[in-house]
């Protein structure tokens, strides 16, 4: 599922986000090495520590934090955004217990820094 075809089109699609402006570009190297990452479940605790000077659920949330779906978000952000963090919470999942939907309960009712969160987007 995570293969180098799958890698290389989360990283284009994160470009795109970037460039438009649809993700805050200091989440863009958390969100990258999420990605760089997944095909192997996710990296090691250590690994985090160094590169973000944060432990696996804080890494994530600053992953999940990038990309959240903001209120100016057009609809393609938002495909893409919600495709992404389905994505990385498979890959990324700290144990077989743990399920996606919980994973994804965690990010849709955090709120956002400007109050806005998923479940009050339009569809």
């Amino acid at each position: 599922m995570y293969g180098p075809e799958w890698v290389r089109s989360a990283l284009s699609q994160l470009d795109f986000l970037t460039t438009t402006r649809a993700m805050p570009m200091e989440a863009a190297p958390a969100v990258r090495y999420a990605i760089e990452w997944a095909p192997f479940g996710g990296a090691g605790a250590g690994d985090l520590l160094v590169e973000f000077g944060a432990d696996r659920g804080r890494f994530l949330e600053m992953v999940y934090d990038g990309l959240r779906i903001r209120r100016d978000d057009n609809s393609e952000a938002r495909w893409l955004k919600q495709r992404l963090s389905s994505s990385l919470a498979v890959a990324w999942l700290p144990d077989k217990t743990t399920s996606v939907s919980s994973v994804r309960s965690t990010m849709r009712h955090r709120p956002h820094r400007d109050g806005y969160t998923p479940d009050r987007r339009q569809r």
